[in-house]
C-alpha cells in the first residue's frame, strides 16, 4: 500500500479551510446581508475545528471524532439552504431530509455501523438539497446573473464534492477497495471545494437580491 503521508495535494486541502474561513471573515461586510453566509462560516469554522481537534488530540483513531464531525457538517450545510431556498415546496422536502438524515445518523450511531452507511446517504442528500437549489435558481430572475451569485459558486463547490465523493465512499465502506491507495482522490476534491469557495467569495459581489 502506498502511503498518502506528505502528499502535497494532502496538504493543500488540509490548509485551504483555514484560508477559506479567513477570507470568509475578512469580506464579512461584503456578505453579512445575505441570511445564509454566518452559517456558510458556521460550515467552514465546523472544518477547521475539527481538523485542530484531529491534530492536536488524536493520532491514530479519529474516527469517533469524523463520526460526530458529520453530524454538524451535514446541519450547517442545510441551514446554508434553509435560508437560501424560498419555494415552501422545496423547503418542506428539505426538512424532511434534514429530519430523515438525522434519524438515520443516530439508529446507525447507536448501532456502531453508523460510518460505513451514513457518509455516503449524506452526499446523496446534500447533492439532492443543492439540486433543489439549483432549480428554484433557474426559475427566478438571478438566473441572469448567476455567475456573480455567491451562492451559485457555493452550489457549484458543494455538488461538485458530494455528488463525486458518493461513489467513493460507497466503494470505500463496502470494502470493494478497502486500502488509503485511493485516497488521493478525495485530497483533489478536497482542494478544488475550497478553490471554488474562495472564487467565489472574491468573484462575487452582493447582487442577490433574493437573499
Amino acid at each position: 500500500m502506498v502511503s498518502d503521508d506528505g502528499l502535497f495535494i494532502k496538504q493543500l486541502g488540509s490548509w485551504l479551510p483555514y484560508l477559506t474561513l479567513l477570507l470568509s471573515l475578512f469580506l464579512y461586510k461584503r456578505y453579512k446581508s445575505y441570511a445564509f453566509y454566518k452559517y456558510f462560516i458556521l460550515y467552514i469554522l465546523i472544518i477547521v475545528i475539527v481538523d485542530v481537534i484531529n491534530a492536536v488530540f488524536f493520532t491514530v483513531n479519529n474516527l469517533i471524532l469524523f463520526d460526530i464531525y458529520t453530524f454538524f457538517e451535514f446541519n450547517s450545510f442545510a441551514l446554508v439552504y434553509y435560508h437560501l431556498l424560498k419555494d415552501k415546496t422545496r423547503l418542506n422536502i428539505l426538512k424532511a431530509l434534514v429530519l430523515v438524515f438525522n434519524v438515520i445518523y443516530f439508529i446507525f450511531y447507536y448501532f456502531d455501523f453508523y460510518t460505513m452507511y451514513t457518509v455516503p446517504i449524506e452526499g446523496i442528500v446534500n447533492s439532492i438539497i443543492v439540486i433543489l437549489f439549483f432549480i428554484e435558481l433557474l426559475n427566478s430572475e438571478n438566473i441572469l446573473n448567476y455567475k456573480k451569485l455567491l451562492s451559485f459558486w457555493l452550489s457549484v463547490a458543494f455538488l461538485v464534492f458530494y455528488l463525486t465523493t458518493v461513489p467513493f465512499w460507497s466503494l470505500f465502506y463496502s470494502s470493494i477497495f478497502a486500502t488509503r491507495d485511493m485516497f488521493y482522490i478525495i485530497y483533489y476534491l478536497a482542494s478544488i471545494f475550497q478553490i471554488i469557495f474562495i472564487y467565489g467569495l472574491l468573484a462575487c459581489k452582493k447582487t442577490e437580491d433574493l437573499y
